[in-house]
This record gives structure tokens, C-alpha cells and sequence, in this order.
């Protein structure tokens, strides 16, 4: 059966009791959708073999495709394994939270790297699914919709297959977030892969080549 919360806004997102039941939702691996700075998105625990694998079944995803981990604080990158210099973790943590996502080396793979080892990491700008990971840990996010379908807006525009076949959904109403900045930082120099909002990603690049 899937608990749905409402929230008054994506910004303030679902009240406290809410979040804790969230919360040991996902810490018992389970899949939850959640409103993020972009669109719905489904998550679970990053580090979770089980979680990783119902979301790409969810998806019809395949195996070796890596997911999005946000994380609650630049701390949580340890955790992840994150083998960064110093130099790009400290222009990272200047950076966030923000709609920029680092692709970045890891140690070794971990769940949601699906194999790889890079991992690409966000610090999201809502305070409460920030909040939510400092209980949960970091979490796997990745659009609600079957792999290459249209991503969804709203929780009406979610497959009712999908819906239906997770534990729970926040409902935060419509949102028009954009697309995040995707930085490559395994690459020497950096590389642009995904632009985002152009004026955010425009004045991020020149910083992070004038600090890199």
C-alpha cells in the first residue's frame, strides 16, 4: 500500500511526523517518490543493493547505468567513498547546496554507481529533504517514469504502475524546477556535460575555472 503526504509547497515540504515516517521508510529500503529542486523523483538509501535494484526495476533501468546521490552535507561525500582533491571538495562546498551535480571519483563502487567508479553527487537548496537525509543518509534520485519517458511535473503525470508500487509519495503540487548543472570532475580540466539554468551555469563555470 502506498501512504501518500501532502505538503503545502515543494519549499516547506511534508511536516515532521511525515518525515520521520519517511524516514524509516527509506532506512528499511524501501522506495519513496519525493518532490526535489527539479521534478518528482524516485529515492532510496545510496547505499542499499536493494533500494538501487527496485528503483531500476521500477524504471525498467539498466543494470549498469549509474543514479544521482544527493547528499545532506559535503561530509556525506566520505561516506560515498569520494576520492576528490582538495581542491574540488573545497570549491564543492562553497558551491552547495545548489542545482549543480559533480560527477566525481570514488574509491570503490557503491550501489547507486550501478558498477562505475565515478558518482555523480547534489546537495539539494530544500532544507527539509536535507533534513530528511541526515536521518536517512544519502539517497539514490532519479525521475519518476519508465527510462526514456517524460520525467513528471506533478504527481498526477505519474504512471499509475509506478505509483502504485512504491511506499510512499509526497505531493507538493506542480513544479517547474530546471534541469541541474552536470560538472564532470574526473576530467582534468573539468567538463561541461549538462548546462542547466544558463545564467547559474554560466557564472559557476567561470568560477570553478578560475578556482581549478
Amino acid at each position: 500500500m502506498t501512504t501518500r503526504w501532502p505538503a503545502s509547497d515543494r519549499e516547506s515540504g511534508p511536516g515532521d511526523d511525515a518525515l520521520k515516517a519517511i524516514a524509516m521508510l527509506i532506512r528499511d529500503d524501501e522506495v519513496v517518490i519525493l518532490p526535489t529542486d527539479t521534478v518528482y523523483g524516485l529515492h532510496g538509501k545510496a547505499l542499499s543493493e536493494t533500494a538501487a535494484a527496485r528503483i531500476g526495476e521500477l524504471k525498467g533501468r539498466a543494470d549498469d547505468k549509474p543514479y544521482v546521490v544527493l547528499c545532506a552535507t559535503p561530509r556525506d561525500l566520505d561516506l560515498m567513498g569520494v576520492t576528490a582533491t582538495s581542491d574540488i571538495t573545497s570549491y564543492l562546498i562553497e558551491a552547495w547546496p545548489a542545482s549543480l551535480t559533480a560527477v566525481l571519483p570514488i574509491e570503490v563502487p557503491i550501489p547507486a554507481s550501478r558498477g562505475k567508479l565515478s558518482l555523480a553527487i547534489r546537495i539539494p537548496r530544500l532544507p527539509w529533504l536535507r533534513h530528511l537525509m541526515e536521518s536517512t543518509g544519502p539517497l539514490i534520485s532519479t525521475s519518476v517514469n519508465r527510462s526514456g519517458g517524460p520525467e513528471a511535473s506533478e504527481v498526477a503525470d505519474i504512471e499509475p504502475e509506478i505509483a502504485g508500487r512504491v511506499s510512499g509519495i509526497v505531493d507538493s503540487g506542480p513544479i517547474s524546477g530546471r534541469a541541474s548543472t552536470i560538472v564532470d570532475f574526473t576530467s582534468d580540466p573539468p567538463s561541461l556535460l549538462r548546462e542547466g539554468d544558463f545564467a547559474f551555469a554560466q557564472n559557476l563555470w567561470k568560477k570553478a575555472r578560475k578556482s581549478l
